[in-house]
């Protein structure tokens, strides 16, 4: 027996991917689901449609058999057969479509279970280039919300203003009974009338005006690690806000923004900088001071050194704190003077006079090779 077209029933071409596809049935599987239409035959008849076609469309196995042709109506929608219906993930989808008319179904129970979390709280730290290589201490001021001393979190004026709640018998969890494709479904979601704390405030705090929570400024001291990155975050578990009612904090996320430095970059664990030297120093050698993340050093500067050259210092750069250090790579600029006495200038000239053309030998490389492309030419 032919395949119905179960593109055309979900609405969407051949070419759909699958979260296309996926989304259209999401849509019709709404529109058309049961509880919002009891006793349309007509609705339920498309409902079923729609999971036949997505039984087979949403799992891509199926699907490339199904566009082969290889498929025929046996092997169409059977949620509960061999070889036929959902895969686990399709299962999920339209679990999910149901817990969304079930108030949140089994799924929002489970989630019921675990223990409230306060909000995470964000905040920029600005830092020195150097305090980021090195580490540092830094303190820092924030506001929170803390639960209130003077209810314990209950929100409550004192404990006979706090009473069960009728919905949930101080649960806070309600059963809900659906009826679906599959029959009957009972699950356990959060009590709405009191957000599942099970007990409902008659007369609220007046510290807290029944939130259980009062906005505070905290203090303290943060230790930053040496080596941090710029836009890096730090987190400090249990320092963010505190939930309503029982639970624990949230997390600080401390966002680090570093300033650059007129000196140093940095690549990973490697420093790099840049040394200016004397026209003389870099034709005679000499003692150089060279700035790192330590202090100055002096190193001793070969004769002959040109503009541009690079040495490297290895272990000088960012020692980090799991045992890694990184390079300082030192760029050596040599200035050639602007303004020169007539004096100066005339013993340049005798300098060069004097001086044979083995003493530059980029320049020799330079006119040797330029011999040699003339004379090939």
């Amino acid at each position: 027996m032919a395949m119905k077209d179960y593109y055309k029933i979900l609405g969407v071409e051949k070419t759909a991917s699958q979260d296309e596809i996926k989304s259209a049935y999401r849509k019709l599987a709404k529109k058309y689901h049961p509880d919002l239409h009891p006793d349309d035959k007509e609705c339920a008849e498309k409902f079923k449609e729609c999971n036949e076609a997505y039984s087979v469309l949403g799992d891509p196995d199926k699907r490339q058999k199904y566009d082969r042709g290889e498929m025929d109506e046996s092997q169409g929608f059977n949620p509960f057969g061999n070889g036929g219906g959902f895969t686990a993930s399709g299962f999920d989808d339209i679990f999910d479509i149901f817990s969304g008319f079930m108030g949140g179904g089994a799924r929002s129970a489970r989630r019921s279970t675990r223990q409230a979390v306060g909000d995470d709280i964000t905040q920029t730290i600005e830092l020195t280039f150097m305090e980021a290589a090195l580490g540092c201490k830094k303190s820092i001021s924030f506001t929170r919300l803390e639960r209130c001393k003077t209810c314990n979190g209950t929100g409550a004026k004192n404990s006979d203003s706090l009473k069960t709640c009728p919905k949930c018998n101080g649960t806070g969890q309600v059963r809900y009974t659906q009826n679906t494709l599959f029959g009957q479904q009972i699950s356990i979601g959060t009590c709405t009338n009191c957000n599942g704390t099970g007990k409902i405030v008659t007369d609220k705090c007046p510290d807290c005006n029944g939130n259980g929570v009062v906005r505070k400024n905290k203090v303290m001291n943060v230790t930053i690690p040496a080596g941090v990155e710029n836009g890096s975050v730090l987190q400090i578990a249990g320092e963010g806000n505190s939930p309503r009612g029982a639970g624990r904090n949230g997390n600080l996320l401390l966002v680090l923004s570093i300033k650059p430095s007129k000196v140093f970059s940095r690549r990973n664990l490697d420093i790099y900088t840049e040394v200016p030297v004397t026209f003389s120093t870099a034709v005679m050698g000499g003692e150089v001071e060279i700035p790192s993340l330590q202090g100055m050093f002096v190193h001793k500067l070969a004769s002959g050194s040109g503009n541009g050259e690079t040495l490297r210092f290895r272990g000088k750069g960012i020692q980090s704190g799991r045992g890694q250090s990184g390079d300082l790579y030192v760029t050596f600029k040599v200035e050639v003077p602007r303004s020169i006495t007539r004096a100066q200038r005339k013993s340049l000239e005798d300098f060069e006079r004097d001086s044979t053309i083995s003493s530059y030998p980029k320049r020799k490389e330079y006119l040797d090779e330029l011999a040699r492309m003339y004379q090939q030419k």
